[in-house]
């Protein structure tokens, strides 16, 4: 076997723990609001913060990855971020709720993604979107296994627990998955998993015309850039909405937080299926047409979520939108390697996840302020399926 899949094997690892609890907060944001009475805005705002710090950070872990290695990046993420999360066991004000999601944890998470997808691409030459598919599959599978795990533990133990025994299991998982790790094929004598045999990539930086870019500097010049992160982060403005406060927005309809666990469960499983097909048919289809699949099924489903009051339609749409948003993530780099080749993918990919952060930030915020203003979050899932609609649009100026 070739060590590029064990590579893979580590990155579905550290992006399960770290993604899996990220996203339990919908379970924890019911908590906080039901013991200190804080409003929807102000909870969201917590998470809005961190994920703009989030995408800062994972542009400084990208760096790092392409100075320092991965393993070591990876590893002191693990340990910042599983302690971030312990420490919300003592939360008791909202500014510690802002300093852990939007400083400590924030740090922690910025090596969940960048150097994980950016050691990946370095590792293959065939099926490179089928092993970004796989990688990325992290954050779904820790959905699918971390909900119900913080389900329990805030059931059993209280929510202070929970965070408790979610930072140290998670955290010490991630940075054993670091050690795995290794920045490129060379280090262990081997070359990329289909070097040689593969036929060459059609749409790649060369192909296009275009020399790869050196650094941050050279990369931020070209307004394909700008261009490809805005249309990315209006991808997670939209899924935002869903991954952040699917709990509250089930509990309004009338159902338990039981309920609300298993929704995003399902959502979870529809991210692991989205993220390896979609990977799996961008190496036939090329990353843009996968991405614009993505994207139409997640704004269908986003749009039928708001309007199904029955249990069953409403696990379907949350299944079909974990599908469609997790299908288009592979696509972010996937279609950076063919734009921008992988001369300097670490911090290419971390300047992404710096402005889609950036941008999607704003996807919690804005659920929080509609729910506020009119008390029903309805409102605010129909507006995540027209900017899913918006990015489809921006992805049809992704080419050379």
């Amino acid at each position: 076997m070739h060590y590029g899949w064990v590579i893979v094997a580590a990155g579905v690892v550290a992006g399960a723990c770290g993604y899996g609890t990220y996203y339990a907060f919908t379970l924890f944001y019911i908590e906080l609001v039901a013991e200190f009475g804080w409003s929807g805005t102000a909870v969201s705002g917590a998470m809005s913060l961190g994920m703009m710090a989030y995408g800062f950070f994972g542009l400084a872990m990208g760096w790092c990855a392409d100075r320092f290695g991965p393993r070591r990046t990876v590893f002191a993420g693990g340990i910042i971020f599983g302690i971030g999360t312990a420490l919300g066991a003592w939360i008791e004000a909202l500014w510690h709720l802002y300093a852990l999601y939007g400083g400590i944890t924030a740090v922690g998470m910025g090596a969940a993604w960048a150097p994980l997808v950016a050691t990946v691409s370095r590792w293959f030459e065939a099926r490179r979107g089928l092993a970004i598919g796989i990688t990325v599959l992290g954050g779904s599978i820790g959905v699918f296994l971390i909900a119900p795990l913080a389900e329990a533990l805030i059931a059993a133990r209280g929510w202070r627990e929970a965070y408790l025994w979610l930072g140290l299991i998670t955290g010490g998982l991630m940075a054993g998955s670091a050690l795995l790790l290794y920045r490129d094929p060379a280090d262990r004598g081997l070359r990329p998993y289909g070097a040689g045999t593969a036929a060459p990539p059609q749409t790649t930086a060369a192909a296009t015309g275009l020399s790869p870019p050196a650094g941050l500097a050279s990369i931020a010049r070209r307004f394909l850039f700008w261009h490809m992160s805005l249309a990315f982060g209006l991808w997670w403005f939209a899924g935002a909405i869903v991954y952040i406060q699917i709990a509250p927005f089930l509990v309004e309809k009338g159902f338990d937080t039981s309920f609300a666990a298993l929704a995003l469960m399902l959502f979870g499983a529809g991210n692991c299926v989205g993220r390896i097909a979609m990977g799996l048919l961008s190496d036939h289809i090329g990353g843009a047409r996968a991405y614009r699949l993505s994207m139409l099924i997640a704004a269908v489903a986003m749009s039928c979520l708001a309007l199904t009051e029955g249990p069953v339609g409403l696990l379907a749409a949350a299944l079909a939108v974990g599908f469609g948003f997790g299908g288009a993530l592979p696509q972010i780099t996937t279609i950076a390697v063919e734009l921008f080749g992988t001369a300097a993918i670490g911090v290419l990919m971390g300047a992404v996840l710096a402005l889609v952060g950036l941008v999607g930030a704003a996807g919690p915020l804005a659920g929080g302020m509609i729910y506020d203003a009119v008390q029903t979050y309805a409102p605010a899932f129909h507006l995540g399926a027209a900017v899913f609609l918006l990015s489809l649009a921006l992805s049809y100026g992704l080419r050379r």
